[in-house]
């Protein structure tokens, strides 16, 4: 006898990918890691995966998003920078920007993208619309309340979690950075 049959196990997964032209671009404009979004995109393009997800749109993070864990000082200095990515304010490296961290225009825009398109994957997820939800440009997860930090400028996982934990107590978080 078969231990298989029509359990909630052997059902197909709906799976949802968080996807958008221009959020891969945005996510590439970072030059330390110059065209990885649009690489991941095109390898799962080339497996044929596409056909096996619902493609969501992802949705710019607002500050008030960002600050269900960042602080405003923080966000509002990343947004004042961001506009002329000016490298040379002194206060960036209390923020953490600098080395580890650069300092671009744009980096505000970037960090909305990325916090933006997790917490569209866990409304998904809240929303029923999906088993699976994945951001993968997204998982950045060293950015500190008040601070950037190992090349992240905003916790999207935590953002995500906080999302996540609107409706479930729990929320398991598994960390595979190598």
């Amino acid at each position: 006898m078969s231990s298989r049959g029509n359990s909630e196990d052997d059902r197909k997964r709906k799976v949802s990918y968080v996807y958008s032209p221009d959020y891969i671009q945005t996510c590439d404009s970072l030059s330390k890691v110059p065209n990885r979004a649009n690489m991941v995109h095109s390898l799962i393009e080339a497996y044929g995966l596409l056909q096996h997800m619902s493609i969501v749109k992802p949705h710019m993070a607002t500050m008030e998003d960002m600050a269900k864990f960042h602080t405003d000082s923080y966000l509002e200095h990343l947004h004042k920078i961001s506009q002329d990515g000016d490298n040379d304010d002194p206060q960036s490296a209390d923020y953490g920007l600098g080395y580890d961290c650069p300092v671009v225009e744009g980096i505000f825009e970037y960090a909305a993208a990325v916090g933006g398109a997790t917490v569209t994957a866990a409304q998904c997820l809240l929303e029923q619309k999906c088993d699976v939800s994945i951001n993968w440009a997204g998982g950045w997860h060293h950015a500190k309340k008040d601070e950037a930090s190992g090349f992240c400028y905003v916790n999207d996982a935590v953002l995500g979690i906080l999302k996540l934990r609107e409706k479930y107590e729990r929320v398991l978080y598994v960390d595979v950075d190598l």
